[in-house]
């Protein structure tokens, strides 16, 4: 066994300017189990994200196998929204495998969440002939829903 191999996923995580609206918007709409909101400060924490006088509440979404953290920055404030699109260097999304990719629309929209587009038959690749939704949710967080095609089947590296 080598050193410094990847084992897991641990978490995503996303920095928000309303750490109750994204926790609704993962519990409540999406169904995640939430931890209690922790802050966290101190020389530690400025070491490890590189802001000077951090001051962090954080909250876990968790679910499906997936964790997802909530990073509201208390201190320093943050400077500005973030809306790339998916051609700009540095977009992020995170994607959920579902049942009913219509039923997610429906729900997202019904909540509030605009749908970038209706959902896409997938054209080529591996996942050919799947449907895939975005959804830009809480601070322009990128949420993909995704209909895996018939026989989909995941490789896995080595």
């Amino acid at each position: 066994m080598s050193a410094g191999r990847i084992l897991k996923t641990n978490h995503t995580g996303f920095a928000v300017s309303d750490l109750k609206r994204a926790a609704n918007f993962f519990g409540d709409l999406l169904g995640f189990a939430l931890s209690e909101p922790v802050r966290q400060s101190g020389e530690a924490v400025a070491r490890l994200t590189g802001v000077a006088d951090a001051e962090i509440d954080i909250q876990f979404a968790y679910g499906y196998g997936c964790t997802v953290e909530l990073q509201h920055y208390v201190s320093p404030a943050g400077k500005r929204p973030l809306a790339l699109q998916p051609c700009d260097a540095g977009f992020a999304h995170i994607a959920f495998e579902v049942d009913d990719v219509e039923a997610i629309e429906a729900k997202m929209s019904h909540a509030g969440y605009v749908p970038v587009s209706a959902p896409q038959i997938v054209p080529a690749g591996p996942r050919k002939g799947g449907k895939n939704l975005y959804v830009r949710g809480p601070d322009n967080i990128v949420i993909e829903f995704q209909v895996a095609p018939q026989d989909f089947k995941e490789t896995l590296p080595s």
